[in-house]
């Protein structure tokens, strides 16, 4: 980013703090539950980089793509696990039906392409492990 990109033509801080809400909505329209959740974190990500002068991460808005997969195509059952890396030690699943159908996810209802766990785990083998007990307790339909 330049520094000509930062120095915005803002009426003032109301007008900067509206650019920033009106950016936030954008970046969540059409998103629930742990994708949803996973974007948010993402985004206060973002504001706490610029805070501290950081530059911006080349696709901030891809939450899955944050860090290359570990452990891509794990299949279990009629699902397929992919593994990503938030930080050090935060791993993270997503789960997609083999099938390419849509997954219903019971808490919060929602039906979606893929879902993302809730829990981190220290390792890309632990988080396959937690999506497979997320599977097994039936959560997915």
């Amino acid at each position: 980013m330049t520094s000509d990109q930062v120095d915005w033509d803002f009426a003032g801080a109301g007008d900067a703090k509206a650019e920033i809400a009106a950016a936030v909505r954008y970046l969540l329209r059409d998103t629930t539950g742990g994708v949803r959740a996973d974007l948010v974190r993402e985004i206060i990500g973002i504001v706490r980089d610029a805070a501290d002068g950081l530059p911006p991460d080349e696709n901030p808005t891809d939450v899955v793509a944050v860090k290359q997969p570990a452990m891509s195509g794990v299949t279990y059952k009629a699902y397929v696990i992919d593994t990503f890396q938030r930080d050090a030690d935060r791993w993270r699943a997503t789960i997609r039906r083999s099938d390419g159908k849509k997954i219903r996810v019971a808490s919060p209802a929602a039906v979606l392409d893929q879902a993302t766990i809730a829990a981190e785990a220290i390792s890309a083998e632990k988080a396959v492990e937690f999506a497979k007990k997320t599977i097994d307790r039936g959560g997915l339909i």
